[in-house]
């Protein structure tokens, strides 16, 4: 059964740039800027909110990501569906990391600032024209994912609910349609 999800504070926004949209979330996270990186550019890290990872952390290295959540009809658990190469772009220790995603004119920036004790995080996420059809979906993963970041951000893993996933992108759905 779905939980419903009414969109607060930490809702995703969206913008409309040349050739698609700019997705962007942001987040206060109790975290050194330390911890928080390693939870976005280790293999061990990201296994622990996004995806195992192996992650070659230089401009132009190689970013492969296995999805793991549990299988679904929506993601059935096949290299074709869960697998994704993509490539770091940007690598400024403690402060900035871009990587594509999914495909080459699809680009996720990360930006941390210190914040007293804890860390300010932006994500920005260039979507292509193509993925118009798809932005609910994206927009509802990054949210689920980030609201992993605390456990990874203490190197421990936070599970995936597809119930959450999908009221999530039920929610951005009424969302974009309202816009």
């Amino acid at each position: 059964m779905s939980e419903t999800v009414t969109l607060g504070a930490d809702a995703g926004a969206w913008r409309r740039i040349d050739g698609g949209w700019e997705l962007r979330f942001e987040r206060r996270l109790r975290h050194s800027p330390e911890r928080v990186w390693k939870a976005l550019t280790t293999g061990d890290g990201l296994a622990c909110w996004l995806a195992e990872a192996e992650i070659d952390l230089r401009p132009g290295g190689a970013m492969a990501l296995n999805f793991r959540q549990p299988d679904h009809d929506f993601m059935p658990d096949t290299p074709e569906k869960r697998r994704q190469s993509n490539t770091v772009l940007t690598v400024q220790p403690i402060s900035r990391f871009d990587h594509s995603f999914g495909g080459e004119d699809s680009v996720v920036s990360w930006r941390l600032a210190p914040d007293g004790d804890g860390t300010h995080l932006t994500l920005i996420h260039r979507v292509p024209e193509s993925w118009r059809e798809s932005r609910s979906n994206v927009l509802s993963g990054w949210h689920h994912h980030m609201e992993g970041l605390d456990d990874a951000a203490r190197g421990v893993r936070h599970p995936w609910s597809w119930d959450r996933w999908f009221a999530l992108r039920d929610a951005y759905a009424a969302r974009l349609e309202a816009a």
